[in-house]
């Protein structure tokens, strides 16, 4: 099976878990999917052991008798014996959370840019792009995923009261970005050019990017 198959089946899987035993399995998944192991070979892994999990339910085992009463302590030794992921698979993560956010950001560049056409507004002001506002964009959505990802990761197999610590410490994490980029925009807005994009330019570059994320990006 390929990579989408294999989620698709992880999936089905799931549908038959009881509520408690599917609560522990997410978190799994959540934890292995977001360590930096060879996407392919953690799918495969997820597979075996829903089935393993789905077995032992069968047996009226749960899920804490069949991995444990520590799924952390499990789920970090299995992450170690798989193999990494490859160089250009990690490169292709990092490209590929700017490339989204520009991508989309053209789309809605062109579809503003058409309705002030077609209004009969300034069209002047919307053809304009500032550069700041491109660097600031990739990097600003590249540092937020990555957060993301990293408080999804710790918060997983927490209790409920330390997922709320987490949670109101990467909330503080997020302002301070938040502030980082806004001064940051206002300093850069001053140093770097503006480019004047066409909104059917604009569209263009959409359909470019949607089209490097299917051929770049997308799992086989």
């Amino acid at each position: 099976m390929n990579i989408k198959q294999m989620i698709k089946e992880n999936n089905r899987l799931q549908d038959a878990m009881t509520p408690g035993n599917l609560s522990y399995y997410q978190d799994m998944v959540v934890y292995i999917r977001s360590s930096s192991v060879n996407e392919a070979k953690g799918e495969e892994l997820l597979l075996e052991i829903g089935q393993h999990l789905l077995d032992a339910q069968a047996k009226g085992k749960t899920a804490e008798e069949v991995f444990g009463s520590d799924p952390e302590a499990y789920c970090k030794d299995l992450v170690e014996q798989l193999p990494p992921m490859k160089g250009l698979n990690k490169l292709q993560l990092h490209v590929m959370i700017p490339w989204i956010a520009l991508t989309w950001f053209f789309f809605v560049q062109a579809i503003a840019g058409f309705i002030v056409t077609w209004t009969g507004g300034p069209v002047e002001r919307m053809t304009q792009v500032r550069v700041s506002t491109l660097v600031l964009l990739a990097g600003g959505s590249y540092v937020l995923i990555q957060l993301v990802m990293k408080w999804m990761k710790n918060g997983t197999f927490q209790p409920e009261e330390e997922q709320r610590k987490i949670n109101i410490r990467h909330m503080g994490i997020y302002v301070v970005i938040a502030v980082v980029i806004l001064v940051g925009g206002v300093w850069l807005g001053r140093l770097l050019p503006v480019l004047h994009i066409q909104p059917w330019v604009s569209l263009v570059i959409f359909v470019i990017g949607l089209l490097g994320t299917k051929l770049l990006f997308s799992s086989k």
